[in-house]
């Protein structure tokens, strides 16, 4: 990306940033508001995390073993 661009977006972020105080909770609260707007549009797919942590892969070793 061209120095440009990083600048553009960095402008941007901070913009973003000011209108909410610099309050990460207050920006938080925006973004998941903005979020909900979204999926109750129907507009977007929106893939949710899985409710559970996925198993660690078996090593070789244990394969083997099972």
């Amino acid at each position: 990306m061209a120095d440009y661009e990083i600048d553009e977006i960095r402008r941007i972020r901070r913009e973003i940033a000011a209108r909410f105080d610099h309050d990460i909770d207050k920006l938080i609260a925006h973004y998941q508001a903005l979020e909900q707007e979204y999926r109750k549009s129907g507009k977007y797919k929106f893939v949710d995390p899985p409710s559970e942590k996925p198993k660690a892969a078996k090593s070789k070793e244990e394969e083997a073993a099972d």
